[in-house]
């Protein structure tokens, strides 16, 4: 025993009496001791005295207080930790039994029914932890004690308090590996910090992986193990042991997937998939009627006292079962829920309604991350099944087409329809799904998804201000046009036969011949064909690639060759559903190195449709403006907001990622002729505009000032019944027009007044809505219970105060920027109410707004000098300008409070690098004071980020609540 340990003994004499130690490892040393006070053994773990060191009492302490928190029967319980003499411990129950590594190293591979048995103890313990925000890193068999037949997991919080301190001190250069290679997640073992639980889930995978084979997936020098955990793919598990129940493999080899979003999403997820392995066998009476005698009555009496013992058991079950639901399972719920984590909250309410049906808490809060839908087919009787996008492994069957109104998560999922004779079908679609329509397995045009008729609208960047058109079903191509296919219009001649060329050709303004045209139409090598092709053919392996380098004439010809129509831009946009985009893009070829062949699906979208985004940029029928075509969803070199654009170029244009994808329509559509004419384009290169001087506005900002009328408020609703908040409607009077305006006001039960006020500006849906009495809690949740006051103003044109405007898209209109000043003296108005008020701290006013009021927010913290802080949730400048003196462009200079922007990578209606940095770069506040948050989502952002960046914000900017 070294000094600094007995000197540690010797401070804690009178807590603990050491006997022995009883083992060791790389971070600490295990001591048997007695506690001295309620004589019983404990387990002391001391950290080696220069790993103390590096990780600093305070972290360390820190982390193990978290995790003792943890109260789990599969969790061993943290008694005691500290610091004495500069080193580290902490203390837990002595268990009587071994490590799951020392069972492993004995016996070798387990029994199915008793791995799984001790794999769902570990799991519960580690999906209790994750409920309460505590991740393990380090899940191995050492760190798995065995006593009575369960495991429990040992050392929460270390981990977490070894990694922190990385942040201060190599720990390599003292020997100390942080995580086991073994069982690191592929993210952990390539040192992505962005790892997160899901590498729990992973280490989980490896331990069960090596229960039931006898070693884990891959072994040898820790460099390998650490290389094979990024780029190998395990054995199947199957292979090594085909003895083994396929249910069970099939979880197994889902935690083992190299892309966590492929693994259960929550350890709860997990539980319940092992859990579900688990059938109960009913108890079976006396079959065979025996005759009136002792023997009868004897089989009576033990019935009945069976019937007494399973009335017992199942009322205790039934006990366990309510606790279950409301100790653990509904606050968990209500943690999903407020996350949008919806199809995990799904998930769990399944298994409350099963233990507690008809629960009135399960009830209330059914509709807040569930919807009821009727799934329906034509033709009807198809089978239905979903799935948690992206995962294609755990399909949950939903019911056989026309459903019963059904309930879903109310999130995006994949879907598949199956019936026999018909094609299968699988898209990704959300709760309130289109009719699909399903092909014969003997129907023409096997390569072509059909799409449902319905209300179409351009609705891409650039395009949104095109009016909507109603459309009948239609066809369109599953893949791209590859090489081969195009190869067959090259062969038949289709560059000599002016039969396939209808449309004029027109280069830089000027009608150019025939033969002229085809003299530009050719390959590298000056024979006919595209440009990327050599020898009138396309390289050799490229068969299966889609075919690029041409222009809209070739691929116009080619669509009359192939019996079918280049699609107009409401056709394409049908399909992609672009507000789809975050599920669609991370799964495409954008951004990348080079085309891919056709025929695999990818990033699939709302119609069934592959490889809308990226690939090869897809050419339509409309003329968009300045003499260019559309040509949509971007190509494999182009960056990941090009799916969203509604890009033009010139028809001549030969670009190697200029590709084809075809339609097939019902020629007798109406309208069809209306959707093929020309949408102007709107762009706008913000790089290239200025912000007018600040002469000119000053003269724009005074559009914004009225005069100080008698505010006449009144409180015309008071409700005390929510839990967390007392809400008022009051009314007030407008600043134009002797109009009345109406908000809503959410009074936390929970701080002290003068309150610090969050006002806010809502998504443009609210536009269409004419009740906010239904819509009004969702953003002030979070606001409110951290003891801020949260308003929502009902500004003109919304809810109940609607007019003539259909949408928050700019255009040049008196109408419009007449509508953008009354919006701004709706907000300032609303602070005057809220200044008379002696429960408002009127030095602490923030603004909080999300999509167009992100928009707006490049203009309101420009015209109101109370403002001191402002959230934007999803935010960025329009492609559509208005009238100069209402353009966020001039205002955003202006803005000097601190800003936050957070938005999402995929977003669908301010892309990246064309709206969101623009934005951010005209922001006029100081560079310490602004800040830019860019997540993978689309025109969203994770909820559990938006309430953790907001409240820092508020908290750094207002001050903490009272």
């Amino acid at each position: 025993m070294t000094d600094a340990v007995q000197r540690l003994w010797t401070s804690l004499a009178d807590r603990y009496r050491v006997e022995r130690e009883i083992g060791h490892g790389g971070m600490a040393t295990v001591y048997l001791a007695r506690d001295v006070k309620h004589g019983r053994a404990v387990a002391i773990k001391v950290l080696r005295p220069e790993l103390a060191q590096a990780v600093g009492g305070e972290r360390f302490l820190r982390e193990i207080n978290i995790a003792a928190q943890l109260q789990s029967p599969h969790i061993l319980p943290l008694l005691d930790s500290g610091e004495a003499d500069g080193l580290l411990f902490y203390v837990m129950p002595y268990v009587e039994g071994d490590s799951l590594r020392g069972r492993l190293a004995r016996d070798g591979a387990l029994p199915p029914s008793e791995a799984m048995r001790l794999f769902r103890d570990i799991v519960d313990g580690v999906a209790h932890a994750h409920r309460q925000g505590v991740v393990h890193r380090d899940l191995k068999p050492d760190n798995v004690m065995i006593a009575e037949r369960h495991a429990l997991v040992v050392d929460f919080g270390v981990a977490k308090a070894m990694r922190d301190a990385t942040a201060h001190h190599d720990l390599t250069s003292i020997g100390i590996s942080l995580g086991t290679p073994t069982y690191m997640a592929p993210e952990q073992a390539a040192a992505d910090p962005d790892t997160d639980h899901r590498a729990d889930i992973y280490a989980l995978g490896v331990m069960a992986y090596e229960m039931l084979s006898g070693k884990p997936p891959f072994t040898g020098p820790p460099q390998v193990v650490l290389a094979a955990q990024i780029t190998a793919t395990p054995a199947p598990l199957l292979e090594v042991r085909p003895d083994l129940p396929p249910a069970i493999a099939q979880i197994v080899m889902r935690c083992l997937e190299k892309d966590p979003a492929k693994r259960y999403q929550t350890a709860d997820a997990l539980l319940l998939a092992i859990e579900s392995l688990q059938t109960p066998v009913p108890a079976t009476l006396p079959g065979p009627a025996v005759a009136r005698s002792r023997r009868q009555r004897t089989v009576f009496v033990a019935t009945v006292v069976v019937a007494a013992g399973a009335a017992a058991f199942f009322g205790t079950a039934r006990l366990r079962a309510d606790r279950w639901v409301h100790t653990s399972a509904l606050p968990e719920l209500r943690r999903l829920v407020e996350a949008a984590e919806f199809d995990s909250a799904f998930t769990l309410a399944l298994r409350i309604d099963a233990a507690a049906p008809g629960d009135t808490a399960l009830e209330k809060l059914w509709p807040r991350f569930s919807r009821k839908s009727v799934l329906a087919t034509k033709p009807p009787g198809a089978r239905v099944y979903r799935t948690a996008f992206p995962d294609t492994t755990q399909w949950r069957y939903i019911g056989t087409t026309p459903t019963d109104s059904v309930r879903l998560p109310t999130r995006v999922g994949l879907y598949r329809y199956e019936k026999a004779g018909y094609r299968p079908f699988v898209n990704i679609q959300g709760s309130r799904p289109d009719t699909v329509l399903l092909d014969t397995v003997s129907a023409p045009h096997a390569d072509m998804v059909r799409i449902s008729a319905g209300e179409f609208r351009a609705f891409l960047v650039g395009s949104d201000n095109a009016a909507p058109l109603r459309l009948g079903a239609y066809a369109m191509d599953r893949f791209e046009i590859s090489n081969r296919l195009y190869k067959a219009f090259v062969d038949a001649g289709g560059y000599r036969d002016a039969t396939w060329w209808e449309a004029p050709f027109k280069d830089g303004g000027h009608t150019i011949a025939f033969g002229e045209a085809m003299k530009r139409f050719t390959d590298k090598t000056g024979r006919p064909g595209p440009a990327t092709w050599e020898g009138g053919d396309f390289p050799s392996g490229q068969g299966d690639l889609p075919v690029g380098g041409v222009s809209w004439y070739e691929a116009a010809a080619y669509a009359k060759f192939a019996g079918k129509s280049l699609p107009t831009i409401y056709h394409w946009a049908r399909a992609a559903a672009v507000n789809y985009s975050r599920f669609v893009v991370p799964f495409s070829n954008l951004d990348g190195k080079g085309p891919l062949a056709v025929g695999t699906p990818r990033g699939v979208t709302l119609g069934g449709v592959s490889d809308m985004a990226g690939n090869v940029r897809e050419w339509c029928a409309n003329d968009a403006s300045l003499g260019q075509r559309y040509i949509l969803g971007g190509g494999w070199s182009d960056q990941t907001y090009a799916f969203v654009d509604a890009y033009a170029a010139l028809p001549m244009d030969r670009s190697p990622i200029n590709g084809i994808r075809l339609a097939l329509y019902n020629a007798g559509d109406a309208n069809l002729a209306k959707a093929s004419e020309p949408v102007p384009r709107a762009f706008t290169d913000y790089s290239k505009e200025t912000p007018v001087s600040d002469a000119v506005f000053a003269g724009y900002r005074q559009q914004f000032d009225y005069d100080p009328i008698p505010l006449d408020a009144r409180v015309e609703v008071r409700d005390t019944t929510p839990d967390d908040w007392n809400l008022e409607r009051v009314s007030f009077a407008a600043a134009y027009g002797g109009e009345r305006m109406s908000a809503w006001v959410f009074l936390p039960k929970q701080g002290k007044g003068p309150y610090q006020t969050v006002v806010y500006y809502p998504g443009s849906g609210v536009i269409f809505q004419r009740s906010s009495a239904t819509a009004r809690e969702g953003a002030a949740s979070f606001v409110v219970r951290t003891g801020r006051v949260f308003v929502l103003p009902i500004y003109k044109s919304t809810y109940e105060r609607g007019d003539s405007l259909n949408s928050d898209i700019a255009n040049g209109t008196i109408f419009w920027r007449d509508h953008v000043v009354m919006w701004g003296k709706d907000y300032r108005r609303t602070l005057d109410y809220l200044s008379t008020r002696a429960d408002i701290d009127t030095t602490k006013f923030a603004y909080f707004g999300v999509s167009w009021g992100g928009y707006m927010g490049g203009i309101i913290p420009a015209i109101e000098p109370r403002l001191k802080a402002a959230v934007l949730y999803v935010a960025g400048l329009t492609m559509e300008r208005g009238r100069p003196e209402v353009e966020p462009i001039n205002y955003l200079p202006r803005v000097h409070i601190p800003v936050i922007m957070l938005n999402g990578k995929y977003d669908f209606f301010f892309p990246v690098a064309t709206s969101q940095e623009p934005f951010f770069r005209f922001l006029g506040s100081p560079a310490a004071d602004k800040k830019y948050i860019v997540y993978e989502g689309g025109h969203d952002v994770p909820r559990t980020q938006l309430i953790k960046e907001t409240l820092a914000w508020l908290d750094k900017y207002l001050g903490p609540v009272r």
